[in-house]
């Protein structure tokens, strides 16, 4: 399991049809319950760019396509199909300025696109808001279990603990997230 993984567990909280759970978190993100959504779905769109040459003066226009896949895209029911892409990110390799590129991108087939980033890294947050997106940050507890003895043990962040029992550094797992927590940075 990965925390991407987890997180993506507690937002839509499933029930046994895969449909949005009662306590799913992705019902703070979009104000609804009544919602489908698609777990990367990839899609694409066309770019129209214009170039401009130098010496002879030239205009030309090109379309490239871009490729997106979000983490999740959510279509409104209640709101003629409204699309909204959200992109999730973890706490393991975060890179802001890769992130920001990316969700440009999906601003071109999604003009409502939002971020979810770690509470740890909300001091980037207004970067997000200053180029229009909305930005929530998350924070949860993991699970990790011993490989070697199998104890559980709670620890927020991404390092795997020290194993009270074996007293060492051992190979943990992540095996659940626990009091995963989202709120709007505004």
């Amino acid at each position: 399991m990965t925390i991407d993984d987890e997180l993506i567990y507690e937002l839509i909280k499933p029930n046994k049809y895969g449909e949005v759970g009662k306590d799913a978190l992705i019902v703070k993100i979009v104000g609804t319950r009544k919602i489908n959504y698609k777990l990367e779905e990839p899609t694409r769109y066309w770019e129209i760019r214009e170039i401009t040459g130098s010496i002879p003066v030239r205009q030309e226009i090109t379309q490239e396509a871009v490729k997106i896949t979000p983490d999740i895209t959510v279509t409104l029911l209640h709101e003629e199909g409204k699309k909204i892409a959200i992109e999730l990110e973890n706490d393991i390799q975060w890179d802001f300025q890769v992130s920001l590129r990316q969700v440009k991108k999906y601003k071109g087939e999604f003009p409502d696109t939002r971020v979810i980033i770690p509470d740890e890294y909300k001091r980037f947050a207004p970067f997000y808001k200053h180029e229009g997106f909305r930005v929530w940050l998350w924070k949860a507890t993991r699970v990790w279990q011993c490989m070697r003895c199998g104890k559980i043990t709670e620890k927020e962040g991404p390092l795997e603990p020290k194993c009270e029992k074996c007293k060492k550094h051992t190979r943990h797992r992540l095996i659940e997230v626990k009091n995963a927590e989202i709120e709007e940075y505004t």
